[in-house]
């Protein structure tokens, strides 16, 4: 594990360094734009406004993730991740024209922010299987460890510039750059070259019994569905944390939108850290299920003190631990995660991993704005700070876990289609008179 970065990068492809540039770029427009209009929306509806936009943008991405997810295994991922981009780029093309003409209403900004929000509910199950078709097995936990770096790079640089722009220029601006930045990305991901699949199979499926196939394979692992079940948990806990109570924390304390901007840069810096250096320096002193448990636990230590202080620079150093400890619990997973499902079935699965996060991210958001009219903004904080971190005991027994990331790649690779045949059985056609469970 102790080799260097440019030992990591030597003999990936190039689509990979294209992969890792699109992503790069990717991560700088997701930033900024996040900054951007996460500030517009706080600074004029209120915290109100904030809690209904987080929570009505979740659903949108919680319907269309199911219904998207197919669509990686089906056509090329970098036309998918390409169309994706682009759509997003017309949402942000749209809330840079309110901005522009001083039009601010709740209903056509969430209007304009779920038509991004569909989009990259097309992006990111293919964003995130699409290393395993370009490098080999054997080279995947430096492919994503790779490919979380580069994101951290454009999340490092990316809400520095949403958050300088908010606070010294009009918010038309901010948010018209967030557009020509995704224009850039798509352009990068559309040269990225992906080797050719059989998907003769693939297109005999109908769309509805993709979908059918890729719930019922998460469904019927007896992990999984345990890891998905605890993780919506997890992610309702902490998503209103870093997405909605953040801005609104930042800005009763008075403080201008670069501040949002750089907590959320010091945690992409922490997750760059983490992902170049602290995970594998971890990994050579203790197991994959040891630093899993440290990084949860320490994590929720974190989030405590994030709820208690309100000093911002302890608040932006937090969040900058917060990033390297992240990177662990996600490399340690979601190499394995990866592996361990069959090719063809590789973007909708991860689909459903967006789809617990997004869900969390729906319900921790409704939550936090029914708390915060009846309690201080500290207390709710506080609630979900708790609340995290009554979610890692549960996280670190699931039943199987340490045995399974104490695998090594050549042995997970597959895993689940031995351990659970069953659960990749083809399915009866949805439009047939037999009805199979999902």
């Amino acid at each position: 594990m102790n080799i260097s970065l440019r030992q990591r990068i030597r003999g990936l492809p190039s689509g990979f360094h294209l992969l890792m540039l699109s992503d790069a770029l990717s991560g700088l427009a997701m930033g900024a734009g996040y900054v951007s209009i996460s500030w517009w929306v706080v600074s004029t509806g209120g915290a109100r406004d904030m809690a209904w936009f987080s929570t009505l943008t979740a659903l949108v991405m919680l319907i269309a993730l199911p219904l998207t997810a197919p669509l990686g295994d089906r056509f090329p991922k970098n036309r998918v991740i390409a169309g994706g981009i682009l759509l997003a780029m017309l949402s942000g093309l749209a809330l840079a024209a309110m901005a522009w003409f001083g039009f601010y209403k709740l209903a056509w900004v969430v209007a304009s922010e779920s038509m991004a929000m569909f989009a990259w509910a097309i992006v990111f199950p293919s964003m995130l299987s699409i290393a395993s078709e370009l490098v080999p097995a054997a080279r995947l936990t430096d492919a994503l460890s790779l490919q979380k770096s580069s994101q951290s790079v454009g999340n490092l640089i990316g809400p520095v510039v949403g958050g300088s722009l908010m606070a010294f220029m009009p918010a038309w601006l901010a948010l018209g750059a967030y557009a020509i930045l995704l224009a850039l990305a798509a352009v990068g991901a559309l040269r990225i070259q992906v080797p050719p699949r059989d998907l003769a199979n693939l297109r005999d499926e109908s769309f509805v019994d993709q979908v059918r196939s890729g719930l019922r394979v998460r469904w019927r692992i007896p992990l999984e569905r345990s890891w998905a079940f605890w993780g919506l948990l997890v992610m309702t806990a902490y998503l209103p944390m870093v997405v909605t109570l953040l801005p609104i924390k930042l800005h009763q304390l008075g403080l201008p939108a670069i501040w949002l901007g750089t907590c959320e840069a010091a945690a992409s810096g922490g997750l760059l850290i983490g992902s170049l250096w602290l995970t594998h320096r971890l990994l050579q002193h203790c197991s994959r299920p040891r630093a899993r448990a440290f990084a949860m636990w320490a994590l929720a230590a974190v989030f405590l003190v994030v709820a208690l202080t309100d000093s911002p620079y302890l608040m932006l150093a937090m969040f900058g631990i917060e990033g390297m400890l992240l990177s662990i619990t996600m490399l340690i997973g979601q190499t394995h995660r990866t592996l361990a499902v069959p090719e063809a079935y590789r973007a909708r699965v991860s689909a459903i991993n967006v789809l617990v996060a997004k869900l969390g991210g729906m319900l921790g958001p409704a939550l936090a704005g029914i708390l915060l009219a009846s309690w201080s903004l500290d207390g709710v904080y506080l609630f979900f700070a708790l609340f995290h971190l009554l979610t890692v005991p549960p996280m670190l027994l699931l039943p199987g876990v340490n045995r399974f990331l104490g695998l090594s790649h050549e042995e997970v690779k597959d895993w689940y289609l031995r351990q659970h045949p069953e659960a990749f059985e083809p399915i009866a056609p949805a439009a047939g008179k037999l009805k199979q469970p999902i």
